[in-house]
């Protein structure tokens, strides 16, 4: 009868499993970790590249840049916000005409949204606009004059600031009910 020799253990012949288990959970650990640094990734580092243009309203390239850099970014931020709220008021616009010329007989609820949803837009748009030529006043002085225009920027920034807020709050129950339609523009 021959010996028996005895076999060193390896996680491949391992009869019990636990070797396999560690392996398995070892990887499903740096899976999780590799996900996990994924999503922190896009969520907090990945930068949004710069608009230079908006949709609503025609503004040149240079004087959203200026916004960004030179006076706040926050004021930056709520251009673009209102823009977008004022790019999905005209899609849902589009989107009431549409059932408007499929139920012709029920105008009335059709027409009163309708004009609801005008005001709105036009209040947003005569606030984005009127924030806009004050921008470019004083991009043009801080062209002209580095001391003037950043003192321009120190005293109107967050007046400026504050105006797009406050017309996106002010619009803020028509916007959420936009919004919360999954038919509507999103």
């Amino acid at each position: 009868m021959a010996p028996k020799l005895n076999r060193p253990i390896s996680p491949i012949n391992n009869t019990s499993g636990g070797a396999v288990g560690v392996l398995i959970a070892l990887v499903l650990v740096l899976a999780l970790a590799g996900g996990g640094g994924f999503w922190a990734y896009n969520k907090y580092y990945k930068k949004e590249p710069l608009r230079s243009k908006l949709a609503s309203l025609k503004v040149k390239g240079e004087l959203i840049r200026f916004t960004h850099n030179q006076v706040s970014t926050a004021l930056y931020r709520n251009m673009v916000m209102m823009d977008d709220i004022l790019v999905m008021m005209d899609t849902e616009l589009d989107r009431l005409k549409r059932i408007g010329k499929k139920f012709p007989n029920q105008r009335g609820i059709i027409a009163s949204q309708t004009e609801a949803l005008k005001k709105a837009r036009e209040r947003m748009a005569v606030v984005l606009t009127d924030v806009n030529a004050t921008l470019e006043k004083m991009y043009v002085t801080w062209l002209v004059n580095r001391s003037e225009g950043t003192g321009q920027i120190r005293s109107q920034k967050g007046t400026l600031t504050r105006q797009l807020a406050d017309a996106i709050r002010g619009e803020a129950a028509l916007i959420s009910r936009i919004r919360s339609n999954p038919d509507a523009a999103g």
